[in-house]
């Protein structure tokens, strides 16, 4: 088997790197401390009010962007073990990997990407990749710590800005981290693999992992029929498995078997199964009308609430003058605290403000936000 850890010796000093060297010590390995400041931070904890694939399910056995998260960590780290690589690094990758998701998911990304190109802000486009690598260094935060961002190493950083879990890669191998200046990248689609052979493996298990999950979810919510599943994917069922944990273990196992022979990647018949499974899933699921029937009202939602706490912005100079309402714990306070913890210059532009704060809210507080703004409130 040949030695992956080769890649990680080579290029220690870039991988550990981190933007400001941590003064005190610690008990804990560098990977191992990004994974914790990770899964301390706020930006993490909403995870769980954001949408995989259903809006604000009512069932709680219906998956949210934080289990999806857990998942991909759990099968990538059984990967990175059989393979000798490092678990705390892949973990860190993978816990981190979603955290600059848009609430309502790809949908709502789309819509803060139109937003973005209206505005001229944030390059004309949002893409969850290259937000979560602008949360983990400049907007999330750690309790009380004086500084946002969370100072991760560069390794972690780009697990997270490479993760790319749309792209249709089946093989990858790791880039040169020596010229990829992450901050300088602008747009996903000209990404690099990842850095680390542990950024490889969290990219293609991001995409393995959901795939038997939203079947199983699409099952309890009854958008789908057993029977319709087994009828229509029988030659898919047949290489990957009918359930979604014998989804999951062949795919992981077909990584590994091919992780050692010195690549990560899939066997063409095993990604060319999970590609009918998706496709299936595409049509089926994320597709079906229960699922489309919402996107009209969250897209006017979400826009009219950009457009009202812009104005807000500007009309108070970034809340410096007190000409609105603001009851504590509302939506202006807590954008107001927002703007004063993120340390915004005066040459970051209004509108920037306003995206990262709502690209930062769970589904359920940006509906939240929108009925304290636009719907009246009884007075009896």
């Amino acid at each position: 088997m040949p030695d992956l850890t080769l890649h990680a010796k080579q290029y220690k000093d870039t991988l550990q790197s981190r933007q400001t060297p941590f003064c005190d010590k610690d008990l804990r390995l560098p990977y191992e401390r990004d994974a914790h400041r990770i899964l301390y931070s706020d930006a993490f904890r909403r995870l769980r009010h954001k949408a995989q694939v259903f809006f604000i399910p009512n069932n709680d056995h219906i998956c949210t962007r934080i289990e999806h998260v857990l998942h991909v960590s759990a099968a990538a780290c059984t990967v990175a073990r059989r393979l000798n690589l490092d678990v705390d690094l892949t973990n860190a990758i993978a816990l981190g990997h979603d955290i600059g998701h848009a609430p309502f998911g790809h949908h709502g990304e789309k819509v803060l990407s139109d937003i973005a190109k209206l505005q001229k802000v944030n390059g004309g486009k949002f893409q969850h990749e290259l937000h979560g690598l602008r949360v983990v260094d400049r907007l999330a935060r750690l309790d009380r710590e004086p500084e946002p961002g969370l100072n991760l190493t560069y390794a972690v950083r780009d697990g997270i800005v490479s993760h790319c879990g749309e792209d249709k890669s089946t093989a990858l191998v790791p880039s040169d981290p020596t010229t990829k200046q992450l901050e300088a990248i602008a747009d996903k689609n000209n990404l690099t693999a990842p850095a680390t052979f542990e950024g490889c493996i969290v990219r293609l298990v991001d995409k393995m992992v959901y795939a038997g999950r939203d079947v199983e979810d699409a099952l309890q919510a009854g958008l789908i029929e057993l029977e319709q599943f087994q009828k229509e994917l029988g030659n898919v069922i047949k290489v990957l498995g009918k359930t979604n944990g014998e989804i999951v273990n062949t795919l992981v196992t077909n990584l590994i078997d091919n992780g050692r022979e010195g690549e990560i990647k899939l066997s063409d018949n095993v990604a060319a199964a999970l590609d009918g499974l998706k496709d299936w899933n595409t049509k089926k699921i994320y597709e079906h009308k229960e699922v489309e029937r919402y996107k009209l009202n969250i897209e006017q939602g979400m826009k009219h609430l950009f457009q009202q706490l812009l104005d807000d912005v500007q009309a108070t100079e970034r809340f410096k003058s007190a000409r609105l309402p603001m009851p504590p714990g509302g939506v202006r306070a807590i954008l107001k605290q927002f703007i004063a913890n993120s340390k915004y210059s005066e040459n970051d532009a209004d509108a920037q403000i306003v995206l990262d704060f709502i690209a930062g809210m769970t589904d359920n507080y940006l509906i939240r936000s929108i009925s304290e703004l636009f719907l009246p409130i009884p007075i009896a």
